[in-house]
This record gives structure tokens, C-alpha cells and sequence, in this order.
């Protein structure tokens, strides 16, 4: 045991003089020899400093479009400066279970689904003018003495987008679209409330969102395309099977 140590000693002590020998002719060289550690706090710090910080709730900018036939105009910047709060949509992949045999179950992905709809409150001048655009883009949905609902067509093409900032610098965005207010909550007054500036709640429907490509201008690259139909190859169809083609090939080769 004793021997052990000795040796240990021994090869620690060459190791100090080695290191040291080779800091020496490096320093000789003019080269600075810096030993740099892994840290778990420099690294946070690190990736802090390539994102520009962290996010923040309060940096947002929203973007409401209403149908180019809103008989109080589609865009109202006044509204979106009230914007006083937003939540920004998820997205959900619908799963189901499959088993082979005794084998342990898989959720796979059949789908996906925007769910939910996008909630917003607005602070209310006092001639209540935003809870009158809103009303007026809800009676595009539905015809306010025959209570009839209107075709989807006439009220589908209103649209939001949702920025992140940082500063005054536009970081995400994404763009909801086919978006209308389904529900405008109830206005609540009180004699106690008098220091509170009145709010407006509001749930929007949507069909989807999709991220921004351009930030700057706001519009988004991808797009759905139709990508066709394509017919299966079975025999009796008109369409030759791999199989079929496979025999007729070896068929000419015997001949």
C-alpha cells in the first residue's frame, strides 16, 4: 500500500513539472496559456447574451384585421395600441393508441388541431368605439333581426398576428387567420370602480396559425398546395402492379 502511494506521488509530481515545462515554453513563445473550466453559470450567461435576453410579457405587439367589408373599416390601429392583454395560441397533436400483440402500447400522431380560442382584453374609451367595431364585425356572422347565421365566406378572411419583442425589434411572429370574435363578454359597472379604466374581454375564434417568415412585413412563406390523388396499384384496375410488371419482364426474358 505504501508502495502505491509513493508511485502515485511520483507520477503526480511529473505531471505539475510537465505542465509546468510546457506553460513556460509557450510563455517563451509569447503565447498565454488560459485553462478555461465548464460553468453551467457562464454558459446561462452565454446563451442569454446570443438571444438578447430573455422573453418578456409585456413586450408584444398585436395586429387585429377585420374583413375588407366591415362597415367600419378592416384595420383599426386605435384598438390594437388598447390591446391591453393577449394570449398566444398553441397547438395540439391528436394520438392514438396502437399495440402489436403484447408488445407495449404507442401513441402515434394521427392529426393535429388548433384549440381554443384566442383570448383579449382592450381598454375601453369612453365613447365605448371599440366594443362598437367589434359589435358590427360580430353582425357580419349573424343577421341581427332575422337571427340567421350568414354564410362563412362573408366573415372568414379577418386575420391577427402576434409579435414577441425585444425593445422595439420584432423577434417571433405568428399569424392567425380566418379569425372572428365569437364572444364579447359582458361589461361589469361599479360605484367602488372609480380609478379602474373599464376593460373589454374578448374571445376570437380562428381556424390556424402559421410563423412568419418576414417579420418586417409580416407574411408568411409556406402555404398549403394540393398535392393531387394518387390511385393504388392493384390488378383490375387499369394500373399495373409491381408484381404484374415484375412477371411481365421475366416472362420476355424466358422467351
Amino acid at each position: 500500500m505504501a508502495f502505491e502511494n509513493i508511485v502515485n506521488q511520483i507520477k503526480s509530481a511529473l505531471k505539475d513539472e510537465v505542465t509546468e515545462r510546457f506553460g513556460q515554453a509557450l510563455g517563451d513563445l509569447g503565447i498565454t496559456r488560459q485553462v478555461t473550466k465548464n460553468s453551467s453559470i457562464s454558459d446561462f450567461q452565454s446563451s442569454l447574451s446570443r438571444s438578447n435576453g430573455m422573453a418578456r410579457g409585456n413586450r408584444y405587439e398585436v395586429e387585429i384585421t377585420a374583413p375588407g367589408n366591415h362597415p367600419g373599416g378592416s384595420i383599426n390601429r386605435t384598438i390594437n395600441l388598447h390591446c391591453n392583454t393577449i394570449s398566444m395560441p398553441g397547438h395540439n397533436l391528436e394520438q392514438q393508441t396502437q399495440r402489436f400483440g403484447s408488445e407495449p402500447a404507442t401513441e402515434i400522431v394521427t392529426s393535429h388541431t388548433f384549440a381554443g380560442n384566442i383570448l383579449a382584453t382592450f381598454y375601453l374609451d369612453a365613447s365605448l368605439e371599440t366594443k362598437d367595431w367589434f359589435d358590427k364585425w360580430q353582425e357580419m356572422t349573424v343577421n341581427p333581426i332575422t337571427h340567421k347565421a350568414k354564410y362563412y365566406d362573408t366573415y372568414k378572411d379577418g386575420s391577427m398576428k402576434i409579435y414577441q419583442l425585444v425593445g422595439n425589434k420584432r423577434t417571433y411572429g405568428i399569424k392567425c387567420e380566418e379569425v372572428y370574435p365569437a364572444t364579447i363578454s359582458p361589461i361589469e359597472y361599479s360605484y367602488e370602480s372609480t380609478d379602474m379604466v373599464q376593460l373589454l374581454s374578448i374571445e376570437f375564434a380562428y381556424r390556424k396559425w402559421t410563423e412568419m417568415d418576414d417579420l418586417e412585413s409580416g407574411t408568411v412563406a409556406r402555404k398549403e398546395t394540393y398535392i393531387g390523388t394518387t390511385r393504388e396499384r392493384l390488378s383490375g384496375n387499369g394500373v399495373e402492379s409491381d408484381f404484374e410488371r415484375r412477371q411481365r419482364i421475366q416472362q420476355i426474358f424466358n422467351q
